[in-house]
């Protein structure tokens, strides 16, 4: 799988992809500056990486910094909107097109400012360059239907809604597979406690973690990367 490298690229603290096998179609998304008539690979054909805003080494960390952590399944997955990949967001070219994942929450975990969050959430992860080729951001693969597992979010950049997300990080997405914990970037140091962790102790963690987040003994961590924040929500 090719590799891209792109140096000061912005990549939003997204994350995307996982096959290998390339089969490419005709995707009526043709919005924004990106060309409509752009063949959109079905699977990832190459690597992407790029600055991370966080760098966690605890979940407890990872809890603390996110806007809302829940559990719950991708119950569909469709192309969605532009966003620019460079450090300008003015910048001509460079489009990279955004995959929308809905996922229905079972149960919430950590919500700091106690918002009202619906059954059904957004999710944004990267998907597509600009010539239509699917690649994955940061070792995480794209989500797929019936993906079940711990999402750690924060709200996504560019939108100005509410209930729209993007991961906290590349280990942001631990899923539940055969009755164990599945990292979202096995590279990362964190993917090794995470293995090791049963799924009811990684959401009792979870919980623990928001409870010293609202005690205020526990802070979210400093970002690693200059990266654009997402807007402020009505009463923060």
């Amino acid at each position: 799988m090719e590799k891209l490298r792109r140096p000061g690229l912005r990549r939003l603290g997204l994350t995307a992809a996982g096959a290998v096998a390339v089969a490419a179609l005709v995707a009526a998304v043709g919005v924004g500056r990106a060309d409509p008539g752009v063949r959109y690979d079905t699977q990832p054909e190459a690597l992407a990486f790029g600055k991370e805003m966080y760098d966690f080494q605890t979940v407890e960390q990872m809890t603390a910094t996110s806007h809302l952590v829940v559990f719950g399944t991708v119950t569909s997955v469709e192309p969605g909107r532009l966003a620019s990949a460079d450090e300008d967001p003015a910048a001509v070219g460079g489009d990279i097109r955004l995959r929308t994942v809905t996922i229905n929450q079972y149960d919430v975990l950590h919500n700091p400012k106690n918002l009202i969050i619906p059954p059904s959430i957004t999710l944004e992860e990267e998907g597509w360059d600009e010539e239509g080729r699917g690649y994955i951001s940061n070792n995480v693969a794209w989500s797929a239907v019936g993906d079940t597992g711990y999402f750690f979010l924060r709200r996504a950049v560019g939108t100005s809604n509410p209930y729209t997300y993007q991961l906290a990080s590349s280990d942001g997405r631990p899923l539940v597979v055969d009755g164990a914990l599945r990292p979202s970037n096995a590279e990362n140091e964190l993917a090794t406690s995470i293995t090791t962790m049963a799924p009811s102790f990684l959401n009792n963690t979870v919980v623990a973690a928001s409870g010293q987040v609202a005690a205020g003994t526990l802070t979210e961590s400093m970002p690693t990367a200059e990266l654009p924040q997402p807007p402020e929500e009505s009463g923060e």
